[in-house]
């Protein structure tokens, strides 16, 4: 999901901060003073003033000097004096600016690393990341031959992957088949919900699928609601019922409706006190890391009843780790497409078609495909601090408050969020 910036800008604001960044002392004496540089700060506080759309600091002094880096590495603040929500605005601040600073760094990042850095909002290894993916699909599939091996201990679990694959007991026989089992998951996930959020939504959406010539392939994809307060979001079904296996249903819908997409941006678009830019943006990172996060909520809500619904989740949860592996594959170690369609085929019951779809995405959108595993483990990550820290006083639905009240964020700046409110937790009185 590409950034959407707020526009137009205040022109006061931008005319303070250009005067300032040009002419403050210390923190900007090392900058070159060139026609070039010059032109730097400015396109670094007109993105300010854009982003912010009038909505920025009280005091917009308080930004002066405050950039100091513009040449070998990305965009810095100083936080020290700024307050906790001034930080997560300097943050997201710092990730915009860094995108235009890098993209001029072509001797420090390739254009992949460069995607990468877009969509996670930090810079990335893709060796790491293609280890980090090889570790967790092998992990994925010995949970999924433990699956498999409770039933039948001689299943070999690539003939089950097959037999899964073309089982027709295993997918709808229509349209209207599909909708009505998608429809009867969502109702008993929002039955659930109050168990693991505090928040209601107001805004309503609807599961719907679109004409053939409209579908872009994907097994399902989010619509956020508009601007109006009855708007609807959009949870869009593939057509073809023999693209929607319907072992991976409630994994995918937790994904795309509730808890995921529909109840974070829903829930963002109908909070009043954040600015809209941030209520607005598509961050990767954390929206697609929260809706894989959400997946694994349906354990705890009730969700997967059934073995193959629970091998439908580790079948999406292993679609996502083969994306580390096949994402750098195509990018940065010169994988063929057939070499990364055989490996998705070999580790799912993906359809051949959804696995052909995918890699197209890949090639034409780099980056975008690892920052959903990315985000969930950063955010299953802090959820076990918070839960090794707090001990019996956790509570999981002041946890996903947490995770919500800023909307999107980047990974560094929610540890931050996340870390001050455990600290504030063990302090409190009743703690």
């Amino acid at each position: 999901m590409a950034a959407q910036l707020a526009k137009p800008v205040s022109t006061l604001l931008s005319g303070i901060l250009l005067a300032l960044l040009l002419v403050t002392g210390p923190a900007t004496a090392g900058v070159p003073q060139d026609e070039a540089s010059t032109e730097r700060l400015q396109q670094m506080t007109r993105a300010y003033a854009d982003l912010v759309d009038g909505e920025g600091p009280e005091n917009p002094a308080a930004l002066a000097g405050e950039f100091i880096l513009l040449s070998s590495e990305l965009a810095q603040l100083d936080r020290d004096d700024l307050a906790e929500a001034g930080r997560i605005d300097y943050d997201i601040l710092d990730w915009v600016l860094g995108m235009g600073i890098a993209a001029a760094m072509e001797d420090e990042l390739t254009p992949y690393e460069l995607a990468l850095l877009r969509h996670t909002g930090e810079r990335q290894n893709p060796e790491d990341l293609h280890a980090l993916g090889l570790q967790e699909v092998r992990r994925l599939q010995r949970e999924m031959e433990t699956l498999v091996h409770s039933y039948d201990a001689e299943l070999d679990l690539a003939e089950f992957l097959d037999a899964a694959r073309t089982d027709e007991r295993l997918y709808a026989g229509s349209r209207r088949e599909l909708l009505g089992q998608a429809r009867r998951t969502v109702n008993l996930i929002q039955s659930e919900i109050p168990t693991l959020f505090h928040e209601e939504m107001v805004r309503r959406f609807q599961i719907v699928t679109p004409g053939d010539s409209e579908a872009p392939g994907y097994m399902a994809w989010y619509r956020g609601p508009g601007r109006g307060r009855t708007a609807y979001g959009y949870v869009v079904l593939n057509p073809d019922p023999a693209q929607v296996p319907l072992f991976v249903l409630d994994a995918l819908l937790l994904h795309e409706a509730v808890p995921g997409h529909h109840f974070q941006m829903a829930w963002a678009t109908e909070k009043a006190d954040l600015p809209r830019w941030r209520r607005e943006l598509m961050l990767t990172v954390y929206i697609e890391g929260w809706g894989l996060y959400s997946e694994s909520l349906g354990e705890d809500l009730g969700v997967y009843r059934h073995p193959m619904s629970d091998f439908g989740r580790l079948n999406l949860e292993m679609w996502r780790a083969i994306r580390l592996v096949v994402d750098t594959g195509l990018h940065a170690f010169d994988w063929s497409p057939a070499r990364a369609a055989q490996f998705f085929a070999d580790h799912t019951a993906l359809p051949r078609e959804q696995i052909d779809v995918e890699i197209r995405r890949y090639s034409d959108n780099p980056g975008q495909a690892v920052a959903y595993k990315l985000g969930e483990q950063r955010i299953l990550a802090m959820r076990a601090r918070a839960e090794a820290a707090l001990g019996p006083a956790f509570d999981i639905r002041d946890f996903h408050s947490v995770l919500l009240r800023y909307g999107p964020t980047p990974m560094t700046t929610l540890d931050e969020i996340v870390d001050t409110w455990i600290a504030a937790q063990q302090t409190a009185p009743d703690a």
